[in-house]
Parts: structure tokens; sequence; C-alpha cells
């Protein structure tokens, strides 16, 4: 019995001190008062949380109008069938990436190969034909004749003698006593195989040579032909792109001029708007455009300005160069603004806040600043533009002050910052 008291007396201390730390606290609690109370509310105090702040700062972009446009590739081409067939290959799936040369839509070549096959048979025939009347053309010019009268030895005789006498009757001037008349000259003396030469066996051997070199060209532009013919079955590919669109898919029948996949560069880009005619004289060639992508803001110059305009819409196509690298794709909405008469430029800057500063009361546009003595001062706006999450101030506002960012519903000009309202 006493063991267990002793074990109970650590935890009876325990709760007697711990009964009167709480009580020690409990009397320290701060109790409200009429003094707290604001004047004429016996109410309780309402606490206001701290408010969010956002610096004014600057923009080029005042005084221009908005338009809205598209991402589009700065190149595209189509791919169309050139001939009928079955298509045997497709590169991949729209938005699959393809490189220069690279085939792209394949069609079946079963029916070309066999006559490929013979045209270059063909082609190596000639090729032996030609060679052999080049053979042939060269003995009748320079190959042996028959023996000369004589002998062997009367012909060497003649290769060694005739040479010396036409060079002495050159000499001579053609007066080399007992051959021809003095003054009137004489042909040079000719060997028995010169003599026997047939120039009309020459000239036949020289014009089958050179019909054979017209057949073989001929072999030659008939597999030319049927090379054309294969790479017609086969597009490709012009420069490193993307298949923007597939219009076929393996065993599909195909005629001659249907498309097959549209290609397009997806690392240069362009913005096309529609600009009215009333503003086309304020933007020429080279100019800079500031542009929103995605909630990106950056500068885009004037790349075209199409020659006419639509009747319809009276609007003149403008298209902006999209800086390289730039985190966009073809399809994607954009926002252009473009300067009005005296509008801002990239060395005229105009205040600019948060979107979300800015609220309305009524029909105003107001923001919320911080006054000298910490607390709120309703601001009437006049804005201009907006680009990403940040919007032109024209009048208002000045740079460097600061605005509430997110000003709450029943927000008023003299309310504090955080605290309890007055």
């Amino acid at each position: 019995m006493a063991s267990t008291v002793l074990r109970l007396i650590p935890l009876i201390a325990a709760a007697v001190i711990g009964g009167l730390v709480v009580a020690f606290l409990a009397d320290r609690e701060p109790t409200a008062s009429a003094s707290d109370a604001p004047a004429g509310n016996p109410a309780a105090a309402v606490f206001v949380p701290q408010i969010g702040l956002a610096e004014v700062t600057q923009m080029p972009a005042a005084e221009r109008i908005r338009l809205g446009g598209y991402v589009i590739p700065r190149r595209t081409v189509g791919l169309t069938a050139q001939a009928p067939g079955r298509v045997t290959y497709v590169a991949g799936e729209a938005g699959e990436r393809v490189a220069a040369g690279q085939v792209v839509v394949a069609l079946d070549d079963d029916g070309l190969q066999p006559q490929y096959r013979a045209a270059w048979a063909d082609l190596s025939a000639q090729m032996a034909a030609l060679q052999d009347g080049q053979t042939q053309l060269y003995k009748k010019l320079y190959g042996p004749r028959t023996s000369s009268f004589g002998g062997p030895g009367y012909d060497a005789y003649e290769r060694m003698a005739i040479p010396f006498y036409n060079m002495a009757q050159s000499f001579f001037g053609n007066s080399f006593p007992g051959f021809g008349n003095t003054g009137t000259g004489s042909s040079p003396l000719l060997s028995q195989q010169q003599a026997q030469r047939d120039y009309a066996a020459v000239s036949a051997a020289r014009t089958a040579y050179e019909q054979q070199l017209t057949r073989l060209a001929a072999a030659q532009s008939q597999v030319d032909g049927l090379d054309a013919q294969l790479r017609n079955r086969r597009a490709v590919a012009p420069w490193n792109g993307a298949i923007l669109t597939r219009h076929v898919r393996v065993g599909d029948i195909v005629q001659p001029g249907q498309p097959l996949a549209e290609i397009a560069d997806v690392d240069e880009l362009d913005v096309e708007i529609e600009v009215p005619i009333a503003q086309l004289a304020n933007i020429r060639v080279g100019d800079q455009v500031p542009v929103t992508i995605n909630h990106a803001n950056l500068w885009a110059p004037v790349a075209q300005i199409f020659p006419a305009a639509s009747p319809g819409q009276h609007t003149v196509t403008v298209k902006l160069a999209l800086p390289s690298g730039t985190k966009a794709a073809p399809g994607m909405y954009v926002l252009a603004w473009i300067s009005q008469p005296g509008g801002g430029s990239p060395s005229q800057l105009s205040p600019a806040i948060p979107t979300t500063a800015i609220v309305r009361r009524g029909s105003l546009p107001v923001a919320f600043a911080v006054a000298a003595d910490g607390t709120v001062e309703m601001r009437v706006l006049r804005i201009g533009d907006e680009q990403g999450d940040r919007t032109a101030v024209l009048s208002g506002l000045v740079a460097g002050e600061r605005v509430v960012a997110h000003p709450s519903p029943d927000l008023k000009s003299g309310d504090p910052l955080s605290g309890h309202r007055p």
C-alpha cells in the first residue's frame, strides 16, 4: 500500500504544477476595453489583413492599338503525289521532325524496277558497241595494210627512202630532176600502203562510230527518265522541319496531284496580323512591334507588308518576324500593338502596373496608390494597352509609386495597409 502511494505522488505533483501554469497564463490574457473599440461603435475592431503591393514600372506601349494574330511558319511546302501508286512508307505522324533530304512518303515502284534494269542492260550493250566502233575506226585509219609488192624488204626501203625524197623535193622547190614540172609543183610521193588506203571504208567506219554515239545517248536518256520516275515516287523534305499535316497512311492508293503531307520550318516563325487601312501609314518594314505570346512580351520586326488590301475587311496583311528561339508554335494566338500617330516607341515609356491592380468603380478604371501616411489613395486612371500581365497607364500614376496589387472589393481611400480599420 505504501509503495502504491509513493508511485502516485509524482503524478499528483505534475497535475498540480500544470494547473498553476494554466491559471498564471489565464490571468495575463488582455481584455478588451472600451478605449480599444472604435469611437461610437462598442463592437470589436475590424482587422484588415496585410495588403500586397506592386511598384509602378514603365513600358513602351502607350498610344497603341491592340490587334490579334496567329503564329505561322515562315516556310511551308505541300508534298503531292507525282504519279499514281500505293503508299508504302510514311516518315511519321504530325509534329515529328524530318531532316533535309529525308523521304517523307514513298510509293511502290514494282512496275518500274524491271524497266529500270532493262534500260541499264541496254546502256551497257550500247557502251560495248561504241567501244567496238571506236576500235574499227582506229583500224581503218592507222591499221596495217596489204604487204607491199616486193616483200618486206621493199616495204622497208619505201619507209626509209620516200620521206627523204619528199623532203628533198620540198627543199628544191618541187624542181628535183625527173619529177614534176618546174614551177607547177607535184604531189608528194606515196608508199604502196598509203596508196592502198580505202577512204570509203574509213568514212563508213567513222559514220558507224558516230551513229553508235547517238544510240548510247538515247540509252542514257532512257535511264535518266526512269530515274526521274523513281524519284517522283518519293516525296522528300526540302529542308529541316516538322510534319505539319499528314494526309495519307501506308496502303492508301493515291493519284497524281493528291496531297501527301505538309512540311513546315517550325524553327523560323512569323506572326500574321490584319492591320486596318487607316493604321497602315504608321508602320514600315523594319519597325519594331511589341507582341505578347503566352504571357511573354517581346519585340518583333515588321518583315512584310502585303501590297493589296482585303476588300471585305478593309485590312492589309502584315507579317512580323519572331526572334529565333521564341517559345511558340504555329497556330498560337498573339497580341500585337501597332502605334498610332504620336504614340509610344521604345524611347517613349509610360507607367505600367499589373492588370490585377486595376479595378472599376462604376465605369471608371481606378487603382489604389500608397500615400505617404501609409494609407491607400484611390486614383482614377486613363489606361493604355496591355502587354502580358501589365497595363500601360497614360495618366493617374507616375513611375516609382506603389499600388495595391490585388485590391479587395470593399477597399476605399484612407484605409490602412494593415492593422485595424479606423
